[in-house]
């Protein structure tokens, strides 16, 4: 990578997402280029052929050499308001191995930002440990908190203590899923209809992924609706109701699409054909956040002999959700990938070790 001076506002055509291409009037919203779009699609054709169902995925996991995922899209979005602020300080929480947290301080680093985080409880696993010391190597600054109920006093007291000393914070929602971040998968909706216009790939019947936070469901959702697809998005539980429902969902899908007609009167209002578009799968959230899952990890079997990296918390779930439905219901069916392929094994090489209070937090 070529560090700061690589990631600067879109401001040309060229790096223009098709989000700006079609709606002109949200060319004003900062975006910065981090991710590697559009993302392949590739037909799954092993398990195509042993489940007799079509099987395909897009590959966010390819979305960045730095790290990549889901999280990269949001965080274009998210850290371009940061940047366009001023802001010095992201300020976001997640569980003791998050992905979001882990993606937020990556990038932020890279663009001179320092993450405060607050983080809670999650069952201790080797990808745990993996992802916490590879945070702790990013330099943030790391919260532990006992519950997730008390989340959102600790943000904001993490928010104020900042404004005080001086700083510009940024708070970045859990999962980054807000209107702001919920735009880098209306973004891949509408590639992904732009790929089926081209012939890349067919349209599914379903498209699959983890429902954690709801900004990544939401998101696919807008886009879907925007480009004339009947795709349905099967967000796969893998969160508790506290952290995302279907009210709250249903409000990040207005939020979201608020926002965008806002900016350009002339993006359709798809908020209610959206949302008609989400559906929660709950037969996989097993003994809650993080617990060991069967069906997951052989969905994590199936995965790798396609070339396709899973863990249990949540993309396995997704796929697990996904191969019930072929072999039930047959059809067409996607999944996005949307686990970071990035290797951290260099990172955490020369990383801290995780500290006592994390392993006694994941044995909660």
């Amino acid at each position: 990578m070529e560090g700061i001076a690589r990631f600067g506002v879109k401001t040309n055509d060229r790096g223009m997402g098709v989000l700006k291409k079609r709606w002109p009037g949200l060319a004003s919203l900062p975006q910065l280029d981090l991710c590697a779009a559009p993302t392949r699609v590739e037909r799954l054709a092993s398990l195509s052929r042993e489940t007799g169902v079509e099987l395909w995925a897009k590959r966010d996991d390819e979305s960045a050499e730095l790290y990549g995922g889901n999280k990269v899209r949001k965080l274009e979005w998210l850290l371009g308001e940061a940047q366009a602020r001023g802001c010095r300080t992201l300020v976001t929480a997640g569980a003791l191995g998050s992905h979001h947290v882990l993606a937020t301080a990556t990038w932020g680093r890279e663009l001179g930002m320092q993450t405060r985080a607050i983080l809670v409880p999650q069952p201790w696993t080797p990808h745990v440990e993996q992802n916490l010391r590879a945070l702790l190597a990013t330099g943030a600054h790391v919260t532990p908190i006992k519950d997730l109920g008390f989340l959102p006093a600790a943000m904001a007291r993490e928010v104020v203590l900042r404004r005080l000393k001086g700083d510009r914070p940024q708070r970045i929602e859990l999962g980054g899923s807000c209107p702001t971040g919920a735009l880098g998968y209306v973004e891949a909706g509408l590639e992904l209809a732009e790929q089926i216009d081209q012939g890349e790939c067919p349209e599914p019947d379903a498209v699959y992924v983890a429902l954690g936070t709801g900004g990544t469901a939401a998101g696919l959702a807008i886009g879907f609706a925007a480009a004339g697809l009947t795709t349905r998005v099967v967000g796969v539980r893998v969160t508790d109701s506290r952290v995302i429902n279907r009210l709250s969902l249903r409000l990040l899908v207005r939020g979201t699409a608020r926002r965008l007609r806002a900016l350009d009167p002339h993006f359709p209002t798809i908020a209610t054909a959206a949302f008609e578009l989400l559906e929660i799968d709950e037969r996989f959230f097993g003994n809650g956040y993080g617990t060991p899952h069967t069906e997951a990890a052989h969905a994590m079997l199936c995965a790798s002999r396609e070339g396709i990296t899973l863990e249990q918390t949540y993309t396995g779930r997704a796929f697990a959700a996904m191969l019930s439905d072929g072999r039930e219901r047959g059809g067409t069916r996607l999944f996005v990938v949307t686990l970071s392929g990035a290797d951290l094994a260099p990172r955490v090489a020369h990383a801290p070790e995780a500290p006592p209070w994390a392993r006694a937090m994941g044995a909660l």
